[in-house]
């Protein structure tokens, strides 16, 4: 593998602050035809056989497997903590999975660009179905939190199928084969209107966990029969090393920065406001120094010698056609994970009324999301991705800024700008992850990339959870007594049976209530309303955050640039192996 400082000629980078607009040009014109011309030579033609489709279809089960594991608990997250709870932690359930997400699908990326990916989605799939018997068998929202660290272990693993489904299938079918991608996991999309069916007619939330346990068992038979990409044989033929020398040459101190900058950064970041003040030791220290660590790894990556560094620099020096999407798929993360948990509580809270409406709520986000894989496929024809990204970015930041005036009596309006939310988010990621595999001059890091993107956006998510979460809660807690207190006043009730009354109202379940002295149903409806008052309150407040990142994107996104239809080659980067075999065994015929 050449050096990072052999590869600096072949990436868009600007040397000087004082470079012409000439040179940038020519710099960047340069890095594209030279990612041209890997892509037209890299690979083999072998068109789509039965064994790519079916490699394809595997990559599919992967995703689908894993937003099995995303999309499930954030939808039933406040009945979890009813029955188990309540626990103000019980949103770790979900930032678990993000953080965990973040980690693996890196650390996943790398070694399996360099030893195979196979086993690799192999052990992901076996560690979801893991986390799916610890979660089923919850009997503590501690160990609901430990099942999504699990979760989020796998799905990173299962999360490398964005860039192994592109190296598995024809250049030109790239963008298509994501779209398709996105609207084949309509099953798991529709899964949280099962989960809301399913414990309405049983009222066990665990029935939700075993489904899921089986749908993961098929996923790893899945890939078992199906996915058989280059193997670490064929690999060692190009680079010539062993494992023990790929191991001793691995950048075991990044990953140790890594671990260590993301654990401390996202812990702290979610106990500010929670379990502990903004303002504390206990939450300011590791935020700090998870930062720094962060920022310290960066350096660490350019600085230092290394053979096999976790993030190749001449990755990042891609400006325009690595680093930049991803950054515009880091907002996309922040705007749909932290949606994708305050959606299901917002809505449950105030616009559902029974266990299938709030099953019904919970789909508004997938429905944007096939919506977003339709448009996503015809991406190739309709050309111009920069305008798409930019232009869903741009509508994706407006819709998040008008929920901020969202209402108790207007659930429409809410449904309708929270799936065009979604929709454009999709448009932002599934492009997003497609320009990166374009962006990328050797086609063997397309792992690596594929990685760094999907930390960046699961990091990004959980930063943005734990962030839009506690800027709810806060606002919540403080604005819910007086919400409370206004509503019943007509009543004039006893300050300590108002007391009982408000902690009623923030747990709203029928026992809280039950237990408060002298309650009746029009007190309960009051206190139940300014409950939703209150909470719609601090919504409002996480959307206006929101729409500050969103702008962000927005300028982020111009600077993408459009796919070269030079890129859409016949040539399939990752050929499976026994139409490799195939391949040599014409070639041999055809030399006879």
């Amino acid at each position: 593998m050449e050096s990072d400082k052999a590869s600096t000629t072949h990436v868009d980078a600007i040397e000087s602050a004082n470079t012409s607009e000439q040179d940038v040009l020519r710099h960047v014109n340069s890095a594209n035809e030279e990612i041209v011309q890997h892509l037209q030579t890299t690979g083999e033609e072998v068109g789509m056989t039965w064994r790519t489709v079916m490699a394809a279809a595997s990559m599919g089960m992967c995703y689908s497997a894993y937003l099995f594991t995303l999309l499930i608990p954030p939808a039933i997250l406040s009945f979890i903590n009813a029955d188990l709870g309540p626990d103000p932690r019980y949103t770790w359930i979900t930032v678990s999975w993000n953080l965990g997400g973040a980690i693996f699908v890196t650390i996943g990326g790398r070694l399996s660009d360099l030893f195979g990916r196979r086993y690799f989605f192999l052990a992901g799939a076996i560690i979801l179905i893991i986390g799916s018997i610890v979660s089923a068998t919850g009997q503590s929202i501690t160990q609901m939190i430990a099942g999504g660290a699990i979760f989020g272990a796998g799905s990173g693993f299962l999360e490398m199928s964005f860039g192994a489904v592109q190296e598995v299938v024809p250049s030109r079918y790239r963008h298509v084969t994501i779209g398709m991608f996105d609207i084949s996991s309509i099953i798991a999309q529709i899964m949280p209107l099962v989960a809301w069916v399913i414990i309405k007619n049983t009222g066990n939330w665990r029935i939700c966990y075993y489904i899921m346990i089986g749908f993961q068992v098929i996923n790893l038979a899945m890939l078992w029969f199906f996915y058989h990409p280059p193997s670490f044989a064929e690999k060692q033929a190009e680079h010539g090393k062993t494992k023990r020398q790929l191991l001793q040459e691995f950048d075991w101190g990044g990953l140790f920065l890594f671990l260590a900058g993301c654990t401390l950064f996202i812990v702290g970041v979610s106990w500010g406001g929670t379990l502990y003040p903004w303002t504390s030791a206990t939450t300011l220290c590791p935020i700090i120094i998870g930062f720094m660590t962060i920022i310290g790894l960066g350096f660490y990556e350019r600085y230092v010698p290394l053979k096999e560094p976790l993030f190749p620099p001449r990755l990042f020096r891609a400006m325009r056609h690595f680093t930049v999407p991803m950054v515009v798929m880091a907002i996309g993360g922040m705007q749909y994970y932290s949606n994708a948990t305050l959606w299901n509580r917002l809505s449950q809270l105030l616009y559902a009324s029974d266990e299938i409406s709030k099953g019904l709520y919970a789909e508004v986000l997938p429905l944007g999301t096939i919506l977003g894989g339709i448009i996503v496929a015809f991406s190739k024809y309709i050309g111009h991705q920069r305008w798409q990204v930019m232009g869903a970015v741009a509508l994706q930041t407006a819709c998040v800024g008008i929920m901020s005036t969202a209402t108790l009596d207007n659930p429409v309006k809410s449904i309708i700008l929270t799936c065009i939310i979604s929709l454009c988010t999709s448009v932002n990621i599934l492009n997003g992850m497609v320009l990166v595999g374009f962006g990328i001059v050797y086609q063997e890091d397309i792992g690596t990339a594929a990685g760094l993107a999907g930390t960046s956006r699961l990091l990004a998510g959980a930063v943005a959870t734990a962030i839009f979460s506690n800027i709810t809660n806060n606002k919540y807690s403080t604005t819910l007594p007086a919400s409370v207190r206004s509503n019943v006043a007509p009543f004039n009730l006893p300050t300590e049976t108002l007391t009982k009354l408000i902690a009623a109202a923030k747990a709203n379940t029928a026992a809280a209530y039950k237990a408060v002295p002298g309650i009746t149903p029009a007190i309960q409806a009051a206190a139940s309303l300014g409950n939703k008052q209150a909470y719609l309150t601090g919504a409002h407040l996480s959307y206006q955050v929101a729409l500050a990142f969103g702008l962000i994107g927005v300028i982020a996104a111009f600077f993408i640039p459009t796919v070269d239809k030079r890129k859409y080659t016949k040539r399939t980067v990752a050929v499976q192996q026994k139409d490799r075999e195939a391949l040599q065994e014409k070639k041999i015929a055809g030399n006879a």
